[in-house]
């Protein structure tokens, strides 16, 4: 029995307030009605094309731009021809419900969709079947992760990120188009030889929650590669849009979907696992150079795209119009940011908000130990952690992702402890603090209408070596 949400009996009535729409507007108008920043130069009347660049499991500070020594020549140059947001958050550090929010700009939970592989639900509307309404053309490359209802509204799929190349030879020349390449890389396995000049294990940057071993240096060196490999496909893209005198109407968005693959990153809810690059070029319309520090959610993207074409969301749509973030570095954003940790091979239920300062974490189940997802657990870098842990040889930071007892309550400071290390949840000065951030959480499980945490599911691989113990895919409740 799959597990189910009751989404339908919470109806959420928040709208985004767009300035002069009166209404919905037919296809065939443009951008005139639309109150663009008083200091922006407004487009001309045509709606802009959408390219959406999505990376798979790559952490924010992985691109040359944000700081590692990874080769990103072409999402640089995305960076300094348009805005860099350093606090861009997945509201799940989990593939399929981190993309169902992008999409439905709701979480994952209130669409129905809150585990790994759990298809859309056909009640369920996304991003270009909403963009259709101004005549938009619309195709998605390589990784979707939304099941069939996901798929069948796109005009066009492919299964492979090249399809870009005939997406541009079919599109209708007089429309303007959508399209979405959903990167795979940097999901593991990782290729060896993928690039021309690989990154040397030497030059990588470990972070200080990983151990400083060969293992995890050779694998992140690959996927170092992994990233460079998709930032070459993202420039011939690019190229393609030059040639055709493309570039300066469209908007192109490049962001993950959750954090780097490693261990205490992907499918945790510290900032390892769920803060993500995002960068916005517009040429002409979003100012150059721009660094965006306000908080942000993947969720806010399709009510800020609809925002930009002039279409009035759906009444329960979660996300915030955020648009004048593109244009504006000192425009306000989130006060928080919510994610949420649901069954990934195996199960778990946690929650997590967050503020410019402070990120407060529930563990539902304390009394279980985490769980990685299968594909980190069986790699070289977790498997090295593991021998260390065994040996009594890891740092006691290194250490607090694989205790066999979690705390209830986790709360960190960001700005002195950005690593999350320190646990101030049980410190008697930090309690003010705690009960504000658990009151926050408290009332959006409440108002998303979040799923159960008694509805306990299946889990199919062994938390010490990631191997498979029972047969199945898509998760199952518990009997």
């Amino acid at each position: 029995m799959v597990k189910k949400n009751t989404y339908e009996k919470n109806k959420i009535t928040r709208r985004c307030a767009l300035a002069a729409m009166g209404g919905i507007a037919g296809g065939a108008v443009g951008l005139k009605n639309i109150s663009f920043p008083k200091t922006i130069k407004k487009p001309s009347g045509k709606l802009p094309n959408i390219i959406w660049f999505i990376s798979d499991d790559v952490s924010k500070p992985d691109h040359g731009c944000y700081g590692n020594p990874v080769r990103t020549p072409n999402i640089d140059m995305l960076a300094s021809e348009g805005v860099r947001f350093t606090s861009a958050f997945a509201t799940s550090p989990s593939c399929s419900p981190s993309r169902t929010s992008m999409f439905t700009g709701k979480y994952a939970h209130s669409a129905g969709a809150e585990n790994l592989h759990d298809p859309l639900p056909s009640s369920q509307k996304i991003l270009p079947s909403m963009l259709k309404e101004k005549g938009y053309f619309t195709g998605n490359c390589a990784k979707l992760h939304l099941g069939p209802n996901g798929e069948k509204q796109f005009d066009k799929i492919y299964k492979n990120a090249t399809g870009w190349k005939d997406f541009a030879q079919v599109r209708p020349k007089d429309r303007p188009f959508f399209l979405s390449i959903g990167f795979h890389e940097a999901h593991r396995p990782f290729q060896k030889n993928l690039i021309k000049n690989p990154h040397s294990p030497d030059k990588v940057v470990v972070p200080a929650y990983l151990a400083d071993i060969d293992e995890v240096r050779d694998e992140l060196a690959l996927y170092y590669d992994e990233i460079s490999y998709m930032d070459a496909e993202i420039g011939r893209v690019l190229n393609w849009l030059d040639e055709e005198g493309l570039a300066e109407n469209t908007l192109i968005l490049y962001f993950g979907d959750q954090g780097m693959p490693f261990p205490r990153a992907k499918t945790t809810l510290y900032d390892s696992g769920i803060g993500v690059p995002l960068i916005t070029r517009w040429k002409g319309t979003i100012p150059e150079g721009n660094v965006q520090d306000g908080l942000i959610s993947l969720v806010d993207l399709t009510p800020i795209m609809l925002e930009i074409v002039g279409i009035t969301p759906i009444n329960d749509i979660q996300g915030k119009c955020l648009m004048k973030m593109l244009f504006d570095a000192d425009a306000e954003g989130r006060k928080y940011i919510f994610s949420e940790r649901n069954w990934h091979d195996n199960d778990d239920h946690i929650r997590c908000v967050r503020n410019k300062r402070y990120k407060y974490i529930r563990n539902y189940y304390p009394e279980e130990p985490f769980i990685h997802a299968a594909d980190i657990t069986r790699g070289e870098s977790c498997q090295g952690m593991l021998r260390l842990l065994d040996e009594g040889k890891l740092t006691k930071q290194q250490m607090l992702i694989f205790r066999s007892l979690r705390p209830s309550d986790e709360l960190y400071d960001i700005k002195s402890d950005p690593n999350e290390f320190e646990n101030f949840a049980y410190r008697s000065e930090y309690q003010n603090i705690l009960n504000e951030m658990r009151g926050v959480l408290d009332g959006w499980v409440t108002e998303t209408n979040d799923v159960s945490p008694n509805e306990r599911m299946v889990n199919y691989f062994n938390h010490r070596t990631g191997e498979r113990m029972i047969k199945g895919r898509e998760p199952v409740l518990r009997k």
